[in-house]
């Protein structure tokens, strides 16, 4: 934007400046005589800039809009905004907002800036046109130590300039010199709150339009906003010229502000009423939610994206992973987000004007909040609870195990999801989450979900594609993390939390992709936000057949029931493409009105009623399925104009998404066959059907009819998921066994194609299970020799004599055994079996906390960039909880990559491709979640080796007779 490049400039100037004069100064004036004279004229020119000198200068002729509705006493909405084409305007468009106003006398719209000192050099102007006259610019002037009671933020006073009297004209408003009415305002705030009031360091944080004319609707054109003399409220107090003490005083400029306190209070005790007001003053900022009530908050994992950017995409919050600094405290003021981020160790005095978006600390940011790091955390906790006053926040942290411990010292707690490569069903994260929450206590959650391809699998596969020569992983299979995040909205949750790794505004392929993806996500929360911050899951079952999952969740009067695809398969997913999704609703369900939401509008729906009951039946449903069943007629209007809001922009997102989904299913269809990499044809018949349907779709989009464009652009992303999901069979060597294949796993088609020779090299799985044992080579494989020795688990002391290592957890409350034996064994004379038995009635835990065992084989030495195949045959009995069997992974790919084995009675062929990078050890681990048994067996690791199994020399064809 041009404003922040302004000021990137001017800070550039500002500090090479300051860089070059200490220089020059250090030199000495013989030698400064000799520099050429254009240079020393430069350097007069930066010396001579003003440090109040940064400015803003805004268009507002480009989306998105910046002004928004912040408060009003004349019960305004606003019904429309976006921008206008007006020939009057600077550049020919401006921002338009058409406001609904009732009678008052306010209602101001907010354009936030960096925090900056209220000087009377600060001055700011806006082109204004509108149909009533009255309209006011001016600044809003915050407090950081005054907390209102009411808002639980900063107290703020507004300070207004000129009016608005050219009905029908573009005129020029400003506001400047506002230090004198300042000092009026800080007296009224003192009379409301208590003459003890800290009114120290106060900041202009936002320029404000009182769009208020007179009753009825009315559009007001904004455009060409300045604001001159911008001086950061950091930049003076990290000069040498500020104090050094803790103690606060009101900020200076060229008009004083100071007040005489003893003249305030006239040499008399405050009455009761003013210590009452004082006392509602010193309202701690701990004291206030982790997550604001009413709203479902949309935090992302900070990776240095810009915050203009993030606040596009639709999100409210930022998580840093170290202590915030002045520069980000300041831009999270300007753009309005709130942050989550580490408390410093020694808290900086020069921050605490500009932590108001400062929501929460995250506790223990570099632990495990695990049963091992109690103490450490504890301790952590302790330290700040025990900050000074102005530094106080509530504590969010992320605990994996030992909730009702860690959930009694935190004011609100993250849960992690569940690696999607785990495929485990919507009703087992949902238990398992249930479970977490009771023994959180009721706190408030965010749920955390992954917005991006696993970590591991991109590593590892870009390692593949470097070593082979093909493109890195450019693609995003973002439906599942859709149906994660509907499954989470279905448990009310007060946040949702997008883990990432790596920049959203990186400007790859990939992050355009997550973007988009993260962006139509963000609309679909915050078009139901409203009802979801405020519901209560419902345990009433809902039949809806094989291939969806339904979960109810309650907000008053109305019922919503959200559907989501459970036909899932690692990271992929497929909608119900040919289906029906047929919804029993229970008997008090029937008479009430039913609204379809997922295409982001109110579609009514007409149900069935026979003498079973009411159903519903939506044919092709998509991965999620939201129903609204209300006996509230004014629902429906309600959920539309929500719906409305976000429409546009979540249609441009997934139509964008379906076409390049399209593209790259077609363009991997074709390479895939052209390089022999899959024995069956392409469903050329599906793709065309989804290309002509997204095209039709573009003008539809065009022309602004989102909902329209949305369920067209619904169902040619339906084929093209049908379209990756058969491409994935193809890949697979077996459909019966277990395969990890990084590039598959990261959604990278291109380098799967071009490493399929060495996946389908060798013996077939299928054949393992016919065969003789696997680790004989045979053909032309050219796998070698199994390099882990004693994987058969032959011989009854092979665990001890072979090196394997064990790990056993909880063992107060489960019996953990890992032996050979020697009976249901796959092949040989032995197999390792491992078992979890529970001491106490109890039902064990699954995931991180229900981990009791943990096998590990010795280390094993391969090359580095070498392709690495690691087999196992198991077998599995008793697991029954949610999140729970038996997890196989590698040193290579960590758990991340680790799949999940339960409800495996029958020899099972399990398959990890890895690819080495460095000269580390590899070891094949096998972790047992919650109580069961596992019975493994022929465990082999081995290297792809480019000589082995050469063809034998032929003799060369002579000429010469014999």
């Amino acid at each position: 934007m041009q404003s922040r490049s302004n000021r990137a400039l001017v800070n550039v100037a500002r500090s090479t400046r300051t860089e070059i004069v200490t220089k020059l100064s250090s030199i000495g004036t013989a030698t400064c005589a000799n520099l050429p004279s254009s240079f020393v004229a430069f350097v007069c020119l930066l010396a001579t800039i003003n440090v109040a000198s940064a400015q803003l200068i805004d268009s507002l002729d480009a989306y998105p809009p910046r002004w928004s509705l912040h408060e009003s006493d004349c019960d305004a909405k606003v019904a429309d905004q976006g921008h206008e084409h007006d020939p009057s305007a600077e550049g020919g468009v401006c921002e338009a907002i058409s406001l609904v106003t009732g009678h008052g006398t306010q209602a101001i719209l907010v354009y936030p800036i960096e925090p900056v000192r209220p000087i009377d050099e600060l001055s700011a102007m806006v082109s204004v046109k509108g149909l009533n006259t009255g309209i006011q610019i001016g600044f809003r002037v915050r407090f950081p130590y005054l907390i209102d009671p009411e808002t639980r933020r900063p107290a703020s006073v507004l300070i207004l300039g000129s009016q608005y009297r050219r009905v029908g004209e573009f005129q020029r408003l400003g506001i400047s010199h506002i230090t004198a009415p300042l000092r009026l305002k800080i007296i009224a705030l003192r009379n409301e709150y208590g003459i003890q009031a800290d009114v120290s360091s106060p900041y202009v944080d936002a320029v404000v339009v009182n769009a208020y004319g007179k009753p009825g609707n009315a559009t007001l054109r904004l455009d060409d906003l300045r604001v001159n003399a911008m001086v950061p409220v950091t930049e003076l107090d990290s000069s040498p010229h500020s104090s050094s003490n803790n103690s606060r005083t009101p900020l200076q400029s060229s008009s004083r502000m100071d007040i005489d306190l003893s003249i305030l209070q006239g040499g008399r005790r405050p009455n009761l009423t003013e210590s009452v007001a004082n006392a509602r003053s010193l309202i701690s900022p701990a004291d206030q939610p982790a997550f604001p009530i009413g709203r479902v908050t949309r935090i992302i994992q900070y990776n240095n994206e810009p915050l203009s950017w993030i606040r596009s995409l639709g999100f409210d919050a930022i998580w840093l992973a170290e202590t915030p600094t002045a520069a980000i405290l300041s831009d999270a003021i300007a753009h309005r987000m709130r942050i989550y981020a580490p408390c410093p160790t020694v808290p900086d005095p020069k921050l605490e004007p500009l932590l108001e978006p400062v929501a929460g600390w995250i506790a223990a940011p570099n632990l495990v909040m695990d049963s091992h790091h109690r103490e450490q955390v504890t301790q952590q906790v302790a330290r700040l609870r025990a900050l000074p006053r102005r530094w106080q926040r509530p504590i969010v942290g992320s605990p994996v195990e030992d909730f009702r411990h860690y959930g009694a010292m935190l004011d609100a707690a993250v849960l992690t999801a569940p690696p999607r490569i785990r495929a485990l069903s919507s009703e087992a994260v949902r238990t398992e989450r249930s479970q977490q929450r009771f023994r959180l206590g009721g706190k408030p959650i965010a749920i955390s979900v992954l917005g991006m391809p696993n970590a591991s699998s991109i590593a590892q596969s870009n390692a593949i594609a470097n070593r082979i020569g093909t493109p890195a992983t450019e693609t995003f299979a973002w439906q599942p993390m859709w149906r994660e995040v509907a499954d989470a909205m279905a448990d009310a949750p007060s946040a949702i939390l997008v883990r990432s790794t790596r920049s959203l505004a990186s400007g790859e392929t990939l992050d355009q992709n997550r973007g988009m993806a993260i962006s139509f996500l963000n609309r679909f929360v915050a078009s139901l936000e409203k009802w979801i911050s405020t519901g209560t899951p419902d345990v009433t079952p809902v039949p809806v057949g094989p291939y969806y999952t339904a979960h109810r969740l309650t907000s008053g009067s109305t019922t919503f029931l959200i559907c989501t695809s459970a036909m899932v398969r690692g990271t992929r997913i497929m909608s119900g493409d040919g289906k029906t999704l047929r919804i029993d609703l229970p008997a008090f369900e029937q008479g009430k009105l039913m609204w379809r939401l997922t295409h982001f509008a109110a579609e009514r729906i007409e149900p069935e009623t026979t003498p079973h009951g009411t159903s519903i039946e939506i044919v092709s449903p998509d991965v999620v399925e939201v129903i609204a069943i209300s006996d509230q007629i004014s629902e429906g209007g309600q959920l539309a104009s929500s719906l409305d809001k976000f429409s546009q922009q979540a249609s441009l997102d997934r139509w964008q998404l379906a076409r390049d989904s399209i593209e790259q299913s077609g363009t991997a269809w074709a390479r895939a066959i052209a390089a022999r990499a899959v024995s069956r044809d392409a469903p050329n018949d599906l793709l065309e059907v989804a290309r002509s349907t997204i095209n039709n779709s573009e003008r539809m989009v065009r022309s602004n009819d989102a909902q329209s464009a949305l369920r067209l652009a619904a169902r040619a992303d339906a084929w093209s998921m049908k379209a990756n999901w058969m491409l994935c069979d193809a890949f697979r060597e077996d459909p019966y066994g277990i395969v990890s294949s990084p590039p598959l796993d990261a959604g990278n088609f291109e380098t799967q194609i071009a490493w399929s020779p060495l996946l389908n090299s060798g013996l077939a799985t299928s054949s393992v299970l016919k065969l003789p044992p696997i680790g004989d080579i045979h053909g032309r494989s050219r796998w070698g020799v199994n390099l882990l020795s004693g994987g058969g688990m032959d011989r009854p002391d092979s665990l001890q004599t072979e090196g394997w290592t064990f790990g056993r957890r909880h063992s107060e409350w489960a019996e953990t055994t890992a032996e050979c034996v020697d009976r249901g064994v796959f092949h040989g004379t032995g197999a390792l079996a491992v078992r979890v038995i529970p001491k106490r009635d109890d039902a064990l835990p699954g995931g991180y906390e229900g981990t009791a065992l943990l096998v590990r084989s010795p280390p094993i030495f391969v090359e580095p960039n070498q392709a690495v195949r690691i087999d196992a045959v198991v077998r599995t009995l008793g697991f029954g909880g949610p999140h729970q069997g038996l997890l196989m992974y590698d040193s290579l790919g960590t758990q991340e990559l680790g799949v999940l084995i339960r409800d495996r009675p029958d020899w099972t062929p399990v398959t990890l491709y890895r690819q080495t990078v460095n000269d580390e050890p590899i070891h094949v681990m096998f972790e047992v979640l919650g109580g069961g048994e596992a019975i493994i067996d022929e465990i082999q690791v081995r290297a792809w080796e480019t000589d082995a199994n050469p063809l034998p020399a032929m003799r060369p064809i002579s000429h010469k007779q014999d």
